[in-house]
């Protein structure tokens, strides 16, 4: 650590690949001056113990883990706590906050911080609680969901700020800020660090020359019944292809219904890629499609990949009902849905037509998001 500058600990329990809206923030906080060190949970076991990325000091425990498993996850928790926790107070050094990224590492950092006396950041990328819901790719409610709700509610009422994905666009639907702000967290350390692209590496991008259209799905796999539409669509239709790029639970899951139900549809699978070359495939599509089973996550979030297909220039396709539905209708620059194949289908021939306003890379980017994350650690 350079002398007079505080150490910042972001907490997070996926490996750091990296992970883009991680990698930003933490990239921004040393723009603003301070030493950062992610301590990141390595739940596929195959990754470097220790790496500096872009001058961001990354330390990873590696503690076996599946992905989509609730109860090997909170098993294996309480490892990763252990291991965090030892790791921070012995290079506590100039400390001066720990950043919890989302509910799971929440406990932890509170505990820390009040050990050692730093601020408590609070960073709400999903709504944890509705995480089981996407799982079962439905809404419901339960014993565990109601348990979770309440503990996120606490902990960013317990936190010196809380930063989050969203709020209300002027729509008719409203983002987390109104989801924290109605059950008692007080507004004014509330701060929206919207997940926008760096656009560095997203330029405007010319649309590659193919026959055909091509659909992208660019980001991670969570779910499989939003996609059945699409696959439904790409049936009938011999000139639609299907892009996704990006791991995931359900990728395999995703791969064998293909390859016994939808064998003769057009599809393309790319692993996991380095964040710099995500627009390459950007480049390679004529629509983005950001749409997920309907949980009260999405109908408040804003895909990452609804902003980077809009700032690239590449039309939209969402969810019905949400915070996208008002953003797209607003700037015109997407088509809203029910998950359905007339629906996709319209869609797609609309979304030939539609072109997002060069003007919106002006507002939604990461640039804007600097002196948000500066005024949150103030």
């Amino acid at each position: 650590m350079l002398m007079g500058r505080k150490k910042v600990f972001m907490l997070l329990t996926n490996p750091f690949k990296p992970d883009p809206r991680v990698y930003k923030e933490a990239k921004t906080l040393l723009e603003l001056g301070f030493d950062v060190s992610i301590v990141a949970w390595d739940r596929e076991g195959t990754h470097p113990r220790r790496e500096v990325v872009e001058g961001i000091e990354v330390y990873r425990v590696p503690i076996e883990s599946k992905y989509a498993s609730f109860v090997d996850f909170f098993l294996k928790l309480p490892l990763f706590y252990l291991k965090a926790f030892l790791y921070i107070v012995n290079n506590r050094t100039g400390l001066y906050a720990i950043h919890a990224n989302d509910f799971d590492t929440a406990p932890l950092a509170f505990f820390l911080t009040r050990l050692l006396k730093a601020k408590f950041i609070y960073d709400v990328h999903d709504l944890y609680y509705t995480r089981i819901s996407l799982l079962e790719e439905r809404e419901k409610d339960s014993p565990v969901r109601k348990i979770l709700r309440t503990a996120e509610i606490l902990f960013a009422r317990l936190s010196d700020a809380v930063i989050t994905v969203s709020r209300s666009v002027g729509g008719r639907h409203e983002g987390f800020k109104e989801f924290f702000v109605k059950n008692g967290v007080v507004s004014d350390k509330i701060y929206v660090v919207w997940n926008t692209p760096d656009l560095e590496l997203f330029p405007r991008l010319a649309r590659q020359r193919h026959n055909g259209l091509i659909v992208g799905y660019i980001g991670t796999i969570r779910s499989i019944s939003n996609f059945i539409p699409l696959f439904e669509v790409a049936r009938r239709n011999k000139a639609l292809k299907i892009l996704f790029v990006g791991g995931g639970a359900s990728r395999d899951k995703i791969q064998e219904l293909l390859s016994t139900q939808y064998p003769d549809i057009n599809v393309e699978f790319v692993s996991h890629i380095p964040y710099q070359r995500i627009a390459e495939y950007y480049a390679r599509c004529d629509v983005i499609y950001s749409v997920f089973p309907l949980t009260e996550n999405i109908r408040r979030t804003f895909a990452v990949k609804m902003f980077e297909g809009v700032v690239v220039g590449r039309p939209v396709i969402v969810n019905k009902d949400t915070l996208m539905e008002d953003f797209v209708q607003i700037h015109r620059c997407g088509i809203a849905i029910d998950i359905t194949p007339k629906d996709v289908e319209i869609a797609l021939e609309k979304s030939l037509k539609l072109r997002p306003p060069i003007r919106l890379r002006d507002k939604w980017n990461w640039g804007r998001n600097k002196e948000i994350i500066k005024k949150a650690y103030s």
